[in-house]
């Protein structure tokens, strides 16, 4: 009878141990969510939902665009996969900015609520076009002082006509 009581016991003990087991590697086995991350671009996919998340004020708020293609932009750059627990993966994004070498972007301002152009924009050149010269509306240059002095003596002379 001993040996039968023993025996449930440790068989009790068994089960409670593998139980407490279970649960502990489920709450380890979080569903972690994959996320593609542009480093160069500081933007973020969503796999599952196929939709980018960016944020245009450094990071402060963040704001998400469906993608209407399957195919990848070639204008983000390289591709980073990282997991998160949440669908939130940008709380994380200050760590993967500085893991991956990712640029923060500030285009508006928060308080003005302008566009800000950083030095990642670059800047539209506009090219001048030089206004055509008529020969007519050329100006004859004034020349004086010492300059006129040796045009009178060296330089080219009209001749005059002498009337006969």
């Amino acid at each position: 009878m001993k040996r039968v009581v023993g025996f449930i016991i440790i068989v009790v003990s068994l089960q409670l141990f593998l139980v407490s087991c279970q649960s502990k590697n489920n709450q380890e086995e979080k569903e972690n969510f994959e996320f593609y991350y542009f480093p160069k671009k500081n933007v973020y996919y969503n796999i599952e939902k196929k939709n980018f998340l960016y944020s245009l004020d450094g990071g402060k708020t963040w704001d998400s665009v469906v993608s209407i293609s399957d195919k990848e932009p070639a204008t983000l750059g390289e591709k980073i996969i990282v997991y998160s627990d949440d669908y939130n993966v940008y709380k994380d994004n200050p760590a993967h900015r500085k893991l991956y070498i990712g640029r923060l972007y500030n285009i508006i301002s928060a308080d003005t609520a302008l566009a800000i152009a950083g030095p990642e924009v670059t800047e539209r050149k506009v090219q001048k076009r030089a206004a055509a010269v008529k020969p007519e509306q050329e100006e004859e240059k004034v020349v004086k002082g010492l300059k006129k002095f040796l045009n009178k003596i060296f330089g080219k002379h009209k001749k005059k006509k002498e009337d006969e």
